[in-house]
């Protein structure tokens, strides 16, 4: 009995591709002959030889014919995946039509998307919301662990700047479940470059400073602007969660109103987070950047489930160095005493004289007394503090981090 033997798989010819003479000798149009072109008869000796650009005509439609069979006969692909199997073959080839420019982006576009196929295959099926923010960091495929930790050390970079930006569309009032509070159109004032950039987004003005007569007749012991410095540090911090939980780029009225925000509801968490501003008789005074943040970082806390992560405290803590840096030009303040003002002009209201204004204008004046090395000093000490908890957030990372930071480890 004998066995039938599979039909060989029939090869289409492309309209463009001429069928041979029947009788034809197969002739050596590029090199040595070892091989025979299935297509066109054309001899060659090796893959090389194969594309050559003589022979373009014929190769190119072969890998292409024989890419698109492959695709349409697995079983295993839906049609989902088939259309994406050929609208990247179609890109491929549009790239190479236009150069290696065009080849080069089209490979750095194909190994985003393979590194976030890799990221969703190792998200799938897991409660991000139960994981801690050390293990889904340790979750994360190796190119977006390097490209978070860059994030992280550029608080000005595009990612760092579009991380905020998700963060902040997807946060929702706490009264109201699924009741998202408006993004506000600028970003906030206190994270404007000192020096404008070309095509920057738009930031709110800066508060204006409290007027010299506010000031005029405080005069505090010498050495009281070092004592306190920490405290102011603390409102700092209170004023930078506050405002970003209400979405207030500044305190100006026309950010309230766009919000439906009220100055009593600002007054209220601030008054939660730093009590000692809003308590007259207060003897609180903080020793260090750490005490002053881990105080705030309590409070912050007492009032929410779940806890708040590591990563929002960095988040907070980032912009502090640049409020407190002295500005090289002495016609300019540290941003920490605008930030004062503002929360001045704010308790000022009804009652100029009360407790609160007259608290911030004693730390004002108070400030005013610190030199440029007082106010570097101060800078380094909560550099140093956002760089030892990057450091236990990132875990093996935090080696990498170390070595990109030499300034706050002097």
């Amino acid at each position: 009995m004998s066995m039938r033997q599979p039909k060989p798989k029939q090869i289409r010819l492309p309209f463009s591709v001429p069928r041979p003479s029947r009788g034809a000798a197969p002739q050596a149009r590029i090199c040595g002959i070892q091989y025979t072109c299935p297509r066109c008869n054309v001899a060659y000796c090796s893959l090389d030889c194969f594309r050559d650009e003589k022979h373009s005509q014929c190769s190119e439609p072969f890998y292409r014919t024989t890419v698109m069979e492959s695709i349409a006969s697995d079983p295993k692909a839906d049609q989902e995946e088939k259309r994406r199997m050929m609208e990247m073959l179609r890109r491929f080839e549009d790239a190479a039509a236009e150069g290696d420019e065009a080849l080069a982006e089209l490979e750095e576009e194909e190994e985003e998307e393979d590194e976030d196929d890799e990221l969703a295959a190792a998200l799938e099926g897991l409660d991000l919301d139960a994981l801690e923010s050390n293990q889904l960091f340790h979750l994360l495929p190796q190119a977006h662990r390097d490209r978070f930790l860059a994030a992280l050390r550029n608080p000005e970079s595009e990612d760092a700047k579009e991380l905020l930006r998700s963060a902040t569309e997807r946060s929702t009032v706490d009264g109201g479940e699924g009741e998202t509070m408006p993004t506000p159109e600028e970003l906030p004032w206190w994270e404007a470059p000192e020096v404008p950039e070309e095509d920057a987004p738009p930031y709110a003005l800066p508060p204006s400073l409290a007027s010299e007569g506010i000031t005029r007749d405080i005069k505090p012991p010498e050495g009281t602007g070092v004592k306190l410095a920490y405290n102011a540090l603390a409102i700092c911090l209170a004023y930078v969660h506050t405002l970003l939980s209400f979405r207030l780029p500044s305190l100006s009225r026309a950010h309230l109103d766009s919000q439906a925000v009220s100055g009593d509801e600002v007054k209220e968490e601030l008054g939660h987070v730093v009590p000692f501003l809003l308590e007259p008789r207060s003897t609180v005074r903080y020793e260090s950047a750490r005490d002053a943040w881990a105080a705030v970082w309590e409070a912050i806390g007492s009032g929410l489930d779940p806890t708040p992560t590591i990563d929002l405290l960095i988040r907070l803590l980032t912009p502090l160095p640049g409020l407190i840096h002295p500005p090289l030009d002495t016609t300019h303040v540290p941003r920490i005493l605008l930030l004062l003002s503002d929360l001045y002009q704010l308790f000022a209201k009804p009652k100029p004289g009360a407790a609160v204004p007259r608290k911030l204008a004693f730390y004002l004046a108070a400030l005013r007394q610190l030199s440029r090395d007082d106010w570097l000093r101060l800078e380094r000490e909560i550099g140093k503090e956002i760089l030892k908890l990057q450091e236990e957030n990132a875990g093996e990372g935090g080696e990498e981090i170390r070595k990109e930071n030499p300034l706050y480890l002097a």
